[in-house]
């Protein structure tokens, strides 16, 4: 439990006043350089900055596999989520496909030779990387390349189908974007599952999360916070719970750990989380500059409300001269639909995407084959989450990662391989 409280602060901390982007500027290849990543084989490539403007000239991207790439296996690329996040840490591995991970335009190594570049919004667009993925399956000579999303890793996913069908083998999204704006900022299934958790607890420790919600010193929105984050995980409600009993009647703990909520100033990583990219890609297609809408909710007469403030926008659309509504052009995968074999995998208390938008992807974006698994009490990658982290060993990831096969090869998962999957993990995975 130490443990986890401690991650939580960390996590819960992120919350600003403003973005601060360092003057001093060092391109992907410079942080490369200068950064020890002794497991990877790197491949770099040159792709154009602008797909419509040649004249633009061509930038860096950075891609890598943890073992030699062999042209004789078939081979899958992995989209990372956030936007911004890298997946240098990640320790997915299918022994008989090549796993491609790539650092997307902008973030990490994949940085631009300017820093002008760089904070350029024109730079960076969801459909420009997913045409970065065909140029990195073309410089290697793959014929059909699989591609695995994970949360904003989703769109990228899909639009690779869309785009390029002919050049894909199947696509597997888990964590799911359906479109941008309210239905991806604020679900109302989050806060319908936050309110019913709070609504199942007893009569004492509701009184206490009130009084909690009330004192200056702590942030208002704290149990909505935290409640957001424990649905990224499996069985979340659980871990939610046993975490409120251990440090409600606890001051000792309970402020250290919710006094992080207290805003800060948070730095562009050169090498790591891209801030920038994920206001760029955030501002731009996802809503996170739409004014009103608030990730968070307070207590209003014991029912959750929203706090009617968009942290998202203030730190990093304002910093990044995003909060203009001029430069929304929010994702819509209805409008973008794929004939690409295509598997959703979907937590049904997933806290950052939802299993309603996810259904109306997989019923209104997909035109080809396509299959549903719906991972019940699954939080947001519970497929991805063990088999990447290098934590997890044994039946439980061997038989997700059978699923995982099939569904890049574009292959009916059987219900019986669901069933072993069940029995394993402690969820129940299902076809919908």
């Amino acid at each position: 439990m130490r443990i986890l409280l401690i991650s939580l602060a960390l996590l819960l901390s992120s919350q600003t006043f403003a973005l601060i982007i360092p003057d001093e500027y060092r391109s992907g290849r410079e942080i490369c350089k200068s950064t020890k990543r002794p497991k990877e084989h790197e491949i770099w490539l040159k792709v154009p900055v602008d797909y419509d403007y040649a004249e633009r000239g061509m930038t860096d991207l950075f891609a890598w596999t943890n073992k030699p790439f062999d042209p004789l296996k078939k081979t899958v690329v992995f989209v990372s989520g956030g936007p911004g996040d890298t997946a240098h840490k990640s320790y997915l591995e299918l022994h008989d496909w090549n796993v491609i991970f790539f650092d997307q335009r902008g973030n990490s190594c994949s940085r631009p030779a300017t820093k002008e570049l760089y904070l350029d919004p024109t730079f960076y667009s969801s459909e420009k990387t997913a045409r970065d993925i065909e140029e990195i399956r073309k410089a290697l000579g793959i014929q059909k390349v699989s591609v695995y999303g994970v949360s904003y890793g989703t769109v990228v996913g899909h639009l690779y189908g869309h785009h390029f069908p002919e050049s894909t083998r199947a696509i597997v999204l888990e964590g799911v974007v359906f479109r941008g704006g309210i239905p991806l900022m604020r679900p109302q299934s989050r806060t319908r599952t936050l309110q019913s958790f709070f609504d199942s607890l007893p009569a004492l420790t509701q009184e206490r999360i009130l009084e909690i919600s009330n004192d200056p010193l702590i942030a208002k929105n704290w149990f909505s916070k935290v409640g957001t984050m424990m649905l990224y995980m499996d069985n979340s409600l659980e871990t939610y719970k046993t975490f409120l009993e251990n440090i409600l009647f606890n001051d000792d703990v309970l402020y250290p750990v919710l006094k992080t909520f207290e805003y800060k100033e948070a730095m562009d990583e050169e090498f790591g989380y891209g801030h920038v990219m994920m206001g760029m890609i955030g501002c731009q297609e996802l809503g996170m500059n739409l004014k009103g809408i608030s990730f968070y909710s307070v207590f209003q007469d014991r029912k959750l409300v929203s706090d009617n403030f968009n942290d998202l926008d203030e730190n990093y659309c304002v910093s990044l001269g995003l909060e203009s509504d001029e430069f929304t052009n929010l994702y819509d995968a209805g409008k973008n639909i794929s004939f690409s074999p295509t598997t959703y995998i979907q937590g049904s208390m997933d806290g950052a995407t939802s299993v309603d938008g996810a259904f109306l992807h997989y019923q209104l974006a997909s035109k080809g084959f396509s299959q549903f698994v719906l991972v019940d009490q699954g939080g947001h990658a519970p497929l991805h989450g063990p088999v990447s982290s290098g934590y997890e060993r044994g039946q439980t990831v061997e038989l997700r990662l059978e699923v995982l096969r099939m569904a890049l090869l574009g292959e009916k998962i059987s219900k019986e391989k669901l069933a072993k999957l069940s029995e394993s993990s402690a969820l129940s995975w299902t076809h919908r």
